[in-house]
């Protein structure tokens, strides 16, 4: 449930909404419907449709700092063959605000749940899609967009995180040392792993099956250069976002090693130490938060949320074996 504290993001006017579409479409348009999808403190998203236009619809997102990384991410990093991500049509800027117009793609999501066959198909395209990145990792990191996260620099970064949040005195000393050394315990695990794109994201609620193709949504702040394992854990975990589809996460596995080259034992035996990142992740992206200064989010206050991670962070101690 959204949180009724936090404070939403304010669209552009609707006059400029409709330049904007003339602009694209080369005419004056009208919108014949829309569908709200997100209205959060940093995203606002609408399916629009438009009245004897071609595309018939399309997404309509509006994005602030330091979620209009997206625009970059679209413009100069993913190729839609390749990250199955969704075309960009247009972008625009109001103020501080980033607008971009992309491909709908429908609401067919993964959440729900997926059959073997697509599952499989999902397995694999990732591994594919891992695989591609592999070898455009100096070209990623030539475009200074992406950050970039490393089993060498894992020590550190937990040790800034730690920092950080001590100096808020929401960790104690003894929280901050379970930190460093779950940091000391995953990176070896993770050290052989691969290098290429992240999406850093992957849910099964950002996966969209259209006409038998599978695509790739909300690629964004998450996104980076890292251990691409991180993102076969975090889509086969339990967690909300993935509601049904980790009923397929077996057959998910089984296709990405498959595709990969690699045998389901020495996958499942990282998997825990990539689950345990992405949950790090996340812990970086709420101090970031509080960093700016907005303090809810959609499930409650940052403080609490930092609570439960560090909290569930300590016990994945006793998961990973040493």
């Amino acid at each position: 449930m959204e949180d009724p504290s936090l404070e939403l993001l304010n669209p552009p006017p609707e006059e400029r909404l409709l330049s904007w579409l003339a602009e694209f479409y080369g005419k004056p348009v009208r919108i014949e419907g829309r569908e709200l999808l997100r209205h959060r403190d940093l995203s606002y998203v609408e399916r629009i449709w438009i009245a004897e236009g071609l595309p018939e619809s399309l997404i309509y997102k509006v994005v602030l700092p330091p979620w209009d990384i997206e625009q970059d991410l679209h413009e100069r990093v993913l190729i839609p063959s390749i990250s199955h991500a969704p075309q960009l049509y247009l972008t625009a800027h109001y103020g501080r605000l980033a607008a971009m117009f992309l491909e709908d793609l429908g609401t067919l999501s993964l959440k729900p749940g997926a059959s073997e066959e697509t599952a499989v198909m999902v397995g694999k395209e990732l591994a594919k899609l891992h695989r591609s990145y592999c070898y455009r990792v100096d070209e990623l990191n030539q475009t200074g967009v992406l950050q970039t996260l490393y089993p060498i620099d894992y020590e550190e970064f937990m040790g800034r995180l730690a920092e950080q949040l001590s100096e808020w005195e929401l960790i104690n000393p003894e929280q901050a040392r379970d930190l460093s050394l779950l940091a000391n315990l995953i990176a070896p695990k993770l050290a052989g792993e691969p290098i290429s794109l992240v999406h850093g994201d992957l849910y099964a609620e950002n996966l969209i099956l259209r006409a038998g193709r599978l695509f790739i949504i909300d690629w964004s702040w998450f996104t980076h250069v890292g251990v691409p394992i991180m993102d076969l854990a975090t889509l086969t975990t339990e967690h909300i976002k993935n509601s049904r589809f980790v009923d397929v996460r077996n057959e998910v596995i089984d296709a990405y090693c498959f595709e990969s080259g690699r045998s389901v034992e020495d996958i499942t035996q990282v998997l825990p130490a990539a689950e345990t990142l992405s949950r790090i992740h996340f812990l970086y992206w709420l101090i970031e938060r509080k960093r700016r200064g907005m303090m809810g989010t959609t499930v409650g206050p940052v403080d609490q949320l930092i609570a439960k991670v560090v909290t569930e962070l300590r016990t994945r101690l006793s998961l990973i074996p040493a």
